[in-house]
Order: structure tokens, then C-alpha cells, then sequence
């Protein structure tokens, strides 16, 4: 009966416009429960939904990122306390912002269109940083950088087209803080994960693309996952679609695609904090993965242990980006029911993707799950159809567990 009831709800999200097509998979320790797809990778030639079809990972793409951060951890490349500047000596001495104009307030928000008309990076009102920005602090969204109204503001001004990551990232050394590093939590949406794909490469010595291919894709068994697709791979990936008037907008290739989210032209780099495509199973294979501890068809990519940091609550000060969720390393955790008001067990973590792509894992149910669709005004974990995901899973598994 659960089934079917997942069935009928994404048959009306399709039948609805509310998605153009989908694809679910929920897995209980080496079982797949339940598998199925739904629509269309290309509503005006009705293309349907394929089993390899590509999905454009945007923000799910910083669960990965995690993982290549904790590899080099484990290789003895980084230290997860120690200070960015160890390693990218261009982001010692950052400064706050100490300006009571760029204050985070819901009133200040509604007036983001007129503070744009005067903002200017370089007359924020700015102190010392107490402290370094860590490895943690950027995996765990507590550095302040870009998360408050100063990166907001500064990340929808950025007109500059970059050739490459390396000056990406720099560009980033010329930010003020939004708080104090490991002060305050949010969200980085470009920059804390941009930055750790860059890191990955500078300390392991090879492109964060290569990187993550040798130390994740292959012994994965992950061939549809990358920052750059192939022509091949470029016919299976699924168009964007965005929502007006209750109609569905094709907007592939658009300001409103990937491109356009990551403020760039076109993708010349790796994004760690959302360039990624994959597919349906190759994203199951990285939760299967980490759902088993590390440890992928008798082959190690994390320790046990490293595993259980991604999904132990982070930051020195507990720091809630809403109420009853918390941040691992990569990861937001559920931590408590009656203050998150969400449907699965606590303790289950994972992430999510501004067009809509969701992932999460329940240690407490040894259960996995991976959901894609790409429409881009879903917003991410915000996401209604992500939130429904939930709550038909975790009713199945209430029923199955009676």
C-alpha cells in the first residue's frame, strides 16, 4: 500500500506540472526496497525518464565534496582543526563585518533590492577575526563566509567571470566575514565548498576532477558522475525546468541553469559546491557506501569512524540553522523530532540540491535513500516534494517495522 501511495503522489506531481520527471530509490542495507521513475527528461519530444539518466546534482554535489575532504584527511594530506591558511596561505588574517547596516534580520532581507544599490565590499565597517577559519568551520557552514547579508549581498553583485578555480577561489580572500569563524551557522551556498574542491587539489597535487574519479567514482563504480560530461553522456542529461503559472518552463541552457546559479558563463571548472552530474545508481552507490560505514562491495574508502564524524554534530558551539537540525561535516543531521518537526528518525542525515535533487541516510533504519528530479525553483532541502519524500518513506517504514 506504501508503494503504491508513492507511486500515485509522483504520478500526480508529473500529471500536475510540478515536475517535468523523477526517480526514487530507497534501500535497507544491501536490499533495494523500492526503485521507480517517473515523466520525462524532455516533456516537448516526450523523452521519458531513463534509468541512466543524468541529473544535475547542484548542491548533493557538497556530500561528495565531504567525503574527497575526509579522504585526505585519512591520508594524512589535512587536519580537520587546522587552519585553511595552512594550506592556502592567501586566506590568513580575514576580517568580520562590524556594521550594524548588514545585520542579519528578517526586515533587512525584504530590503535587499536597495541595499544592493550601495553595497560595496571594500566600506563594510570591518574588525579582526578572532581566530582562523578551520577545515571544520567551512565543512560544517560555521566560517561566516558568504553566510549572512555582507556574502549575500557580495555574491549577487559578482559580475567577474573566472578561467579558472584557483582565481575563483581566491577572490573569495577579499570577503569580510559574516561572524566570527565558528561564532554562527547558516549556509555557504558557493564559497566554503568551492573552496574545499580547491583544497582537495592543492594537497593532493591533481585536479579535484582526477581526484575525486580515482578516490570515489571508480571504486565506486560512479561512470555517469562528473564535473564535465562527454557527448555522450550530455544526450542523457535531463532539461531544467522552472514553474510559472502552474506550467512548467523549459529553461535548460538558460541564466537559470547551473551555469547561471554558479554565477559563471559557462562550467570551465570544478564546482565542489554543486558542478556535479550523476545518476540515480551511481548516487546510490555513494550512499551505500557511507550507509555501510565506508566500505562499498568489500572495498574502504572512509574508515568507520571518519564516516561517523560526517554524521556527528560538528561545530565546537551548538549551532542550529534551524530549529532541531544541525550540521556534520557535509552533512545536516535531523537531532531532534519535536523541535525539527520532521518525519524521519533522529539521526538521520544527508543533503540536497537547489533543483530539487534530496539524499538522506537513517543509521537508526539502516536505510538509504536517493530522489532526482531537476527543476530549479525547488529550493533545495526547502523543497516541498523533498519533504513529502520523507514522510511517505518513513510511514512505510513505520508500517513495515508494526
Amino acid at each position: 500500500m506504501g508503494m503504491d501511495k508513492i507511486n500515485e503522489v509522483m504520478q500526480d506531481y508529473v500529471k500536475n506540472q510540478e515536475i517535468s520527471g523523477a526517480a526514487l530509490l530507497v534501500r535497507r542495507g544491501d536490499e533495494i526496497l523500492y526503485e521507480n521513475r517517473w515523466g520525462y527528461s524532455r516533456c516537448e519530444t516526450n523523452q521519458e525518464i531513463k534509468e541512466d539518466s543524468i541529473y544535475r546534482l547542484m548542491s548533493m554535489t557538497k556530500c561528495i565534496t565531504a567525503v574527497a575532504v575526509m579522504i585526505c584527511i585519512e591520508k594524512g594530506l589535512l587536519e580537520l582543526d587546522a587552519p585553511l591558511s595552512r594550506y592556502i596561505p592567501e586566506f590568513a588574517g580575514m576580517q568580520v563585518m562590524e556594521d550594524p547596516r548588514y545585520e542579519f534580520s528578517m526586515d533587512k532581507m525584504k530590503k535587499i533590492p536597495l541595499l544592493l544599490l550601495t553595497f560595496s565590499m571594500n566600506k563594510v565597517k570591518r574588525t579582526d577575526a578572532e581566530r582562523e577559519i578551520t577545515i571544520r568551520d567551512l565543512l560544517s557552514h560555521s566560517s561566516g563566509l558568504q553566510q549572512g547579508l555582507v556574502g549575500l549581498l557580495a555574491l549577487m553583485k559578482e559580475k567577474k567571470q573566472y578561467d579558472n578555480l584557483r582565481d575563483f577561489v581566491l577572490h573569495y580572500t577579499d570577503y569580510v566575514l559574516d561572524f566570527q569563524p565558528g561564532r554562527g551557522t547558516g549556509y555557504s551556498p558557493l564559497a566554503g565548498f568551492d573552496i574545499l574542491g580547491y583544497l582537495v587539489s592543492v594537497v593532493s597535487g591533481m585536479p579535484f576532477e582526477d581526484f575525486m574519479q580515482k578516490e570515489i567514482c571508480q571504486p565506486l563504480d560512479m561512470k555517469d558522475t562528473t564535473f564535465f560530461l562527454n557527448d555522450e553522456q550530455k544526450k542523457r542529461l535531463v532539461d531544467v525546468y522552472k514553474r510559472k503559472k502552474d506550467k512548467l518552463v523549459n529553461v535548460t541552457g538558460t541564466k537559470k541553469d547551473m551555469q547561471g546559479i554558479m554565477h559563471q558563463k559557462e562550467i570551465l571548472f570544478e564546482h565542489g559546491c554543486g558542478g556535479l552530474f550523476s545518476t540515480l545508481h551511481d548516487y546510490d552507490h555513494f550512499g551505500d557506501m557511507l550507509l555501510h560505514e565506508g566500505s562499498y562491495h568489500g572495498k574502504r574508502i572512509l574508515k568507520p569512524e571518519t564516516v561517523q564524524l560526517l554524521h556527528t554534530e560538528a561545530p565546537k558551539e551548538h549551532l542550529e540553522p534551524e530549529q532541531g537540525f544541525v550540521w556534520g561535516l557535509g552533512m545536516k543531521i535531523r537531532q531532534d523530532k519535536e523541535k525539527g518537526g520532521f518525519a524521519v528518525s533522529e539521526g538521520t542525515y544527508g543533503w540536497s540540491g537547489a533543483f530539487g535533487t534530496h539524499f538522506f541516510i537513517s543509521p537508526a533504519d539502516d536505510l538509504e535513500v536517493v530522489f532526482m528530479t531537476n527543476r530549479s525553483d525547488l529550493e533545495g532541502s526547502g523543497s516541498y516534494i523533498s519533504a513529502k519524500i520523507e514522510e511517505l518513506v518513513a510511514s512505510i517504514w513505520e508500517k513495515e517495522e508494526k
